[in-house]
C-alpha cells in the first residue's frame, strides 16, 4: 500500500488533501516537513507541514482536516471575525472596525512566546467563492507591530457536498530576535491549532461530533 493510500485510509482524507500535502511537502526536489497528529476516536487527523517561501527564511505553516459537516455550516464561523477570539488559539483580541458584505478590515491582537510579546495588526480579509464549488477567506496585514501577516482558509466540498475539507495556511513574520526557524515551528503550530480549535467550534455549533 503506498503512502497516499495508507493516509486516505487511516485518516479520512481524501485524495485531494493527501495530494495537496504530499506535493507541499517537495519543493525544488526537497522534502519539507509533514506530520499527522491529533488523531481522535473517529479517527479524524489533522495534517500539517512547513511550506519554505522563495522570498523570506520563514517557512508558512498548512494544516488540512477533514469534517463532516457541509460549508453552509463551516464559512459562518470563518466569516464570524469579531468572534475569533472565543475560539482562536492565542487570540486576546478580535474587532471589526469597517465591513460591507463578507469583506472587513479587522483589528486582533494575539499572544505570543507564552505571553511574553503580543502582536496586533489591522487586516483586511475577504470571502470569495470560486467555479469549482470551493470557498476561500483570505487575510491580509495593513498594519500593525509585525512584518508580514498572511492566512487564508480554503472550504471544498467533499463526500458530495456532506463534508468540507478545510485547507489552512498561515504565514507570520514577527520581527523579533529569534532564528527563522522558530517562527517556521510556529506557523506550523499555528496552523494545526488554527484547525483544531476551528473543529471544535463547529461542533459546539451544531451540538455534536464533526
Amino acid at each position: 500500500m503506498t503512502y497516499s493510500a495508507t493516509f486516505m485510509r487511516r485518516s479520512r482524507l481524501g485524495p485531494l488533501a493527501v495530494g495537496a500535502l504530499l506535493s507541499a511537502s517537495m519543493v525544488g526536489g526537497v522534502p519539507t516537513r509533514v506530520a499527522a497528529s491529533d488523531v481522535h476516536e473517529e479517527n479524524t487527523a489533522v495534517f500539517t507541514a512547513q511550506i519554505p517561501s522563495a522570498d523570506s527564511n520563514i517557512a508558512s505553516g498548512r494544516a488540512v482536516i477533514v469534517v463532516d459537516k457541509p460549508i453552509e455550516e463551516v464559512l459562518p464561523i470563518i466569516l464570524d471575525y469579531a468572534n475569533y477570539v472565543q475560539f482562536m488559539p492565542n487570540f486576546t483580541h478580535s474587532r471589526v472596525i469597517a465591513q460591507r458584505g463578507n469583506k472587513a478590515m479587522v483589528y486582533m491582537e494575539v499572544s505570543v512566546a507564552k505571553g511574553m510579546y503580543t502582536l496586533f495588526g489591522q487586516l483586511h480579509l475577504d470571502e470569495r467563492p470560486r467555479e469549482d464549488g470551493t470557498r476561500v477567506v483570505q487575510g491580509k496585514l495593513v498594519d500593525g507591530n509585525i512584518t508580514a501577516f498572511d492566512a487564508s482558509f480554503k472550504l471544498t466540498p467533499v463526500d458530495d457536498g456532506a463534508g468540507t475539507e478545510i485547507d489552512f495556511n498561515i504565514y507570520v513574520d514577527p520581527d523579533l530576535p529569534l532564528p527563522s526557524s522558530v517562527f517556521s515551528r510556529e506557523n506550523e503550530r499555528a496552523a494545526g491549532k488554527a484547525v483544531r480549535a476551528l473543529r471544535q467550534r463547529i461542533g459546539e455549533r451544531s451540538g455534536g461530533a464533526v
